[in-house]
C-alpha cells in the first residue's frame, strides 16, 4: 500500500517523508510476508527537506525523489506550479527517461480541459462525501449528548423515586412529564 499525503500522519514520531512498514506477530516478532509493506509519503515533510537539503537531496537522489518533486510541484487549490521545483523536474528530464515521459503526460492530461472538468467534478464530489460524513457525525455526537442527558435524567428520577420523593413534586420539581416519572416507578416495582 502506498499513502501519498500532504500533512505528516506521525508527527510525534518521525520527520521523515518517507516511512515503510511491514507486519510482524505480536509475541515472536517475525514478519508476516516480506512482501506485504506499508509505505506512506509526506508530501508537506518533503517540500521541508527539498528546501532546506536540496543540495544533498539532488547529489545522491533516491528513486522517489522525481515523483515527489511532481506531486510537489503543482498546488490545484491556488492553481499555481513552484517554478522551482518544476526546473529540477526539468533536469531530473533530461537524465532520466521515465521522468521525461511522466512530464509529457502530465503537461498534456494538465492542458486537456476534458480532464479538468473530471478532475474538478471528483474534487467536489470527494468534498461532497466529506462533508456528508462530517455533518454524520456531528449528528451523531448530538444524538448520544441528548441521549445521555435524558439517561441521566433518569436516573435522578429513580434516585427521587427510591427516596420517597412523590412524582408530581418530581414533574415540578424537574418540569418532566408525570406520566413519564410514572413509567419510570412502575419499571422500579417491576424489577423489585
Amino acid at each position: 500500500m502506498i499513502s501519498i499525503l500532504n500533512y505528516p500522519l506521525f508527527p510525534h514520531e518521525t520527520d521523515s517523508f518517507h516511512n515503510v512498514f511491514h507486519l510482524y506477530e505480536d509475541n515472536e516478532h517475525f514478519i508476516w510476508s516480506p512482501h506485504l509493506e506499508f509505505h506512506t509519503f509526506d508530501l508537506s515533510q518533503f517540500m521541508v527537506k527539498w528546501k532546506k537539503y536540496r543540495r544533498e537531496m539532488k547529489a545522491k537522489p533516491s528513486a522517489e525523489y522525481p515523483w515527489l518533486m511532481m506531486l510537489s510541484a503543482a498546488d490545484y487549490r491556488k492553481k499555481t506550479i513552484d517554478t522551482n521545483i518544476f526546473h529540477e523536474l526539468e533536469e531530473f528530464a533530461m537524465n532520466e527517461q521515465e521522468v521525461r515521459e511522466a512530464i509529457k503526460e502530465w503537461e498534456s492530461l494538465s492542458a486537456n480541459q476534458e480532464n479538468k472538468v473530471l478532475y474538478e467534478a471528483r474534487l467536489k464530489y470527494l468534498r461532497d462525501q466529506l462533508s456528508n460524513i462530517m455533518g454524520e457525525r456531528r449528528a451523531g455526537r448530538e444524538e448520544g449528548i441528548k441521549e445521555g442527558i435524558q439517561k441521566e435524567r433518569e436516573a435522578v428520577i429513580r434516585k427521587m423515586l427510591s427516596s420517597g420523593t412523590a412524582p408530581d413534586t418530581i414533574a415540578n420539581m424537574l418540569d418532566y412529564s408525570l406520566e413519564e416519572i410514572k413509567k419510570i416507578q412502575r419499571e422500579i416495582e417491576s424489577d423489585r
